[in-house]
């Protein structure tokens, strides 16, 4: 009796959710499972990539993000009295008959993921009217896991483990639900609406406090970290919980809608305190509890209504998400993070190689006011020898047409070709800011209309329709593409605001497909310039994104982001985060896009926070400077900031083959160019935790300098066979952390022995000299290996073979250095080109410049060999 009462007990999860094991059948692509409520599909997608489709009468007929079709990898399924295993040559997914849940292990047997009994969840509802379900699964995650991904937040968060999350698209937002662990697994949550991270259930009641009332203009709450300033446009909310036990807690704050400030305190102690003039509604923070009742103060705009959760830390990651159709996510694995990105990318789609000139240097500013000024600004960029390859054109040259007008007001911008073409004659490429939410009293938006492509009672286009699609590319090649623009600046396309909420899209109802606006934002643009001139590479910088946009050739940024340190610190882990859902391609404004007014010029304070933040820029996927109400060119702030920048622009110049090559590696075989510390040091816990350095490519470490006034700066070189100062040649032991000297003029990087870092000659844009003459830096210490790249540079030939590989190999115990033969050609590769070879440990601290010491070679195509003490 006790045995059937506890087997009861046991059972009870998977009897309430009615996920009883009935039959099963294998199919040619997949193992089929009839529960007693709902069928359960395991399809292998690839070797690697299991999916999980968990279906009760409903299922979404679209498909977003597994575009490509695989060749259905050899499988194969084995039963027991109590499991079904579906085994692929990298991944078993084991289904428990009992409890239901599915277990996930290696070829070798080792367990690296588990469902949690009785968490998968499909909850009846209805969103305006329509059914869905809310779908909800965890899985177990065991102490010292660390998680990454979900796309780019600004709360600060490096792990997520029991981080919670509330993933919509908003300004200085983007959510992307993909996930990637420490112990080698992805996991695509696939859905494209509302989707929260380990939800937090246990409300706080807040009371509101009314601070408008009376004489004074603000009130002030004290803390134990300070006094709180509450404008008459905020409003403070009061509340008690009580948590049973010590411990730590997850604390959600949601304030509904975007906001200028996130203020969380905690029996006077504040844990969650950012302002900026928008912030994304939700942030998290993890607290340490004592058991017993406590007082908390939100603090957030009149106009929003806080919402504040907590749930105590577990081991458990959950996904949930309010209007689904069916349950369904897809589990990767491999040996490293580049394998299982790789992976997610064959079926998400691959990454198309930028120009080379995306890779030089942005110059941005809000706002460049006429044709005449921006050429003036590259002109003055010129003569000030500062290198620059792009000039981006924010909003508003729209003038009297309206609001988001792909078109040029001639009051000024006259004959735009022609200004265009000036900034082509001094080799500088151009960017225009675009948005999806067009003017409908304007001439432009006429056709729009006729076709019924805005969305209802909306601003915004419908741009799931591909009519809309079409329409707007039209547009935009009409009167921007013809006249000389070379790339996009999609601004908004969240869209702004979270606006598809209650919505009816060409594909239903917006709350479905909440997360996706950006990614068709960006297919229509892509779609269309490649269509219309397939000889000229796409380059879209965007503010959104979602699953997949990667194939679409786009840079994100990450928003309209404040100015001081704290802001600065949260978008490298902001980048970081984002770097792991395969986005490769991520910038910033340099130096904040709202910034301290006019003292910005002359402040000293400020100079060294955009000095800083310069530096680390350099070492950005995409290297952009941009600023609200800003002069952001580097003359404006003094001689001083202005040569500290020149020296990081040198450097990234210099550095373009390395950095080129990285990027056809990204391309080519699924690599990643902003690599946080687990992609290449996973067994490293200790690397593994540093939040605010990360790898440059396989090679550089980067280290920026996030706090004021200092000329030393604590950087951890992980296991390895050892590190080089990179201004210096020093050389390092692995698996320590050291100070590493950081005078205001330069940010602490270290190569890894075992590196082969090209180094180009000084240029003032990409294109201005031929690569002919190369430095070639040998770290030493360890074997090494490096592949060169070179193309056409800005079309899509190498898509058809066009470009040339230069394989370089380091033998540490020859002491040799190889170059192999070089393979492939192209219209006007060269023939020759000069390797001026140097070892690092005979650098002598030149850093940046050419060195006197190297050991000089013609290579013709053909292999040639080095030994170190060739002379």
């Amino acid at each position: 009796m006790k045995l059937n009462f506890l087997f009861l007990i046991i059972l009870a999860p998977t009897l309430a959710f009615a996920q009883v094991y009935k039959k099963h059948s294998v199919h040619k692509d997949r193992l089929s499972i009839q529960l007693s409520d709902g069928a359960m599909n395991l399809i292998p997608l690839s070797g690697k990539a299991i999916r999980v489709q968990w279906q009760k009468g409903m299922k979404e007929e679209r498909e977003f993000v597994l575009i490509n079709k695989l060749p259905v990898p050899a499988f194969k399924v084995s039963e027991t009295p109590s499991k079904l295993k579906l085994s692929t040559n990298a991944i078993t997914a084991t289904f428990d008959k009992q409890t239901g849940a599915i277990n996930y292990s290696d070829n070798t047997g080792k367990l690296f993921l588990s469902e949690s009994a009785g968490s998968r969840k499909l909850k009846p509802d209805t969103v305006a009217g329509q059914n869905c379900f809310v779908a909800e699964q965890s899985f177990d995650s065991p102490p010292g896991e660390y998680l990454f991904g979900l796309g780019q937040f600004q709360d600060g968060q490096y792990n997520l483990r029991n981080v919670s999350r509330k993933l919509i698209q908003v300004n200085s937002q983007i959510a992307i639900p993909f996930l990637y662990s420490s112990r080698g697994y992805g996991i695509l949550w696939h859905q494209y609406g509302l989707t929260e991270f380990n939800p937090a259930d246990n409300l706080v009641s807040l009371q509101k406090k009314d601070t408008a009332s009376g004489d004074k203009t603000n009130v002030e709450v004290t803390t134990t970290s300070g006094t709180q300033r509450v404008t008459r446009q905020q409003s403070i909310y009061n509340g008690k919980f009580t948590v049973n036990k010590d411990g730590d807690y997850t604390m959600m704050l949601d304030l509904g809608n975007m906001e200028s400030r996130h203020l969380l305190v905690i029996d006077g102690t504040s844990y969650i305190d950012q302002s900026n003039q928008w912030l994304p509604p939700a942030a998290s923070k993890i607290v340490k509890l004592k058991a017993g009742e406590h007082s908390v103060q939100v603090i957030c705009k009149s106009t929003n209504t806080p919402k504040l959760t907590w749930k105590p830390v577990d081991d458990k990651t959950t996904f949930r998400s309010a209007n689904a159709k069916s349950l369904d996510y897809v589990v990767f694995y491999g040996k490293n993070a580049d394998e299982v990105i790789a992976d997610y990318r064959d079926l998400s789609g691959n990454v198309p190689m930028l120009p080379l000139w995306a890779f030089g240097f942005w110059q941005c500013r809000e706002r460049y006011t006429s044709g005449k000024h921006l050429v003036q600004t590259v002109e003055e960029f010129r003569r000030r020898a500062l290198p620059v390859d792009v000039i981006v054109q924010d909003w508003q040259y729209w003038g009297k047409h309206g609001w988001g007008v792909p078109q040029f007001d001639t009051t000024n911008y006259p004959n735009p070709e022609q200004f265009i073409k000036q900034l082509h004659d001094l080799n500088a490429q151009f960017s225009i800011s675009v948005w999806e939410n067009l003017d409908k009293k304007s001439e432009v938006a006429k056709e729009y209309l006729d076709k019924n492509l805005y969305l209802a009672n909306s601003p915004w286009i419908d741009i799931y329709n591909p009519e809309t699609q079409k329409t707007h590319w039209n547009a935009l090649n009409k009167n921007l593409f013809s006249l000389g623009v070379d790339s996009w600046w999609m601004d908004a396309t969240e869209p702004e605001n979270d606006a598809l909420v209650g919505k009816q899209t060409y594909f239903g109802l917006g709350d479905f497909y909440r997360l996706t606006y950006p990614l068709f934002v960006s297919k229509a643009i892509y779609e269309g310039q490649r269509a219309t001139d397939p000889s000229k590479r796409v380059a879209i910088i965007t503010r959104s994104a979602f699953a997949g946009q990667q194939r679409y050739g786009t840079i994100n940024w990450s928003g309209d982001i404040g100015w001081n340190w704290d802001a600065f610190k949260r978008q490298i882990v902001a980048g970081l985060n984002f770097s792991l859902t395969g986005m490769p391609y991520w910038t910033t404004d340099i130096g904040g896009f709202f910034r301290p007014g006019r003292g910005q010029y002359t402040d000293a304070k400020y100079h060294d926070i955009l000095t800083r933040w310069f530096q680390w820029g350099t070492f950005n996927p995409i290297f952009r400077i941009h600023g609200y109400q800003t002069e952001t060119e580097p003359w404006k702030y003094g001689d001083t900031v202005m040569n500290d920048m020149r020296s990081m622009l040198n450097l990234r110049y210099r550095l373009m083959p390395y950095i080129y090559s990285e990027a056809w590696q990204v391309s080519k075989n699924g690599s990643t160019m902003m690599r946080p510390m687990v992609m290449d040091f996973k067994n490293d816990s200790t690397a593994i935790g540093q939040s605010y350095q990360y790898m440059f490519g396989k090679s550089i470490l980067v280290a920026p300098v996030t706090e004021a006034a200092v000329t030393e700066w604590n950087v951890y070189l992980p296991k390895s066979n050892g590190w080089y100062d990179f201004w210096t040649g020093k050389h390092f032991t692995g698996g320590q952390t050291i100070k590493a000297d950081a005078p205001q003029d330069k940010i602490p990087l270290f190569v890894k022995a075992g590196s082969i870092v090209p180094m180009g000659k000084f240029m003032q844009y990409t294109s201005e000299k031929p690569m002919d003459t190369l430095e070639i830096r040998i770290y030493p210490g360890a074997d090494g290996q490096f592949t060169l790249y070179n193309d056409e540079g800005n079309n899509y030939n190498y898509e058809k073979g066009k470009y040339t590989t230069v394989p370089f190999r380091w033998n540490e115990q020859q002491q040799t250095l190889t170059v192999d033969k070089q393979q492939g050609s192209y219209a006007g590769a060269l023939k020759k080109c000069v390797l001026n070879i140097i070892w690092v440990n005979e650098l002598n601290g030149k850093g940046i410049e050419i060195s006197p010491k190297a050991k000089t070679v013609v290579y013709t195509g053909e292999k040639i060999s080095v030994r170190k003490n060739f002379r």
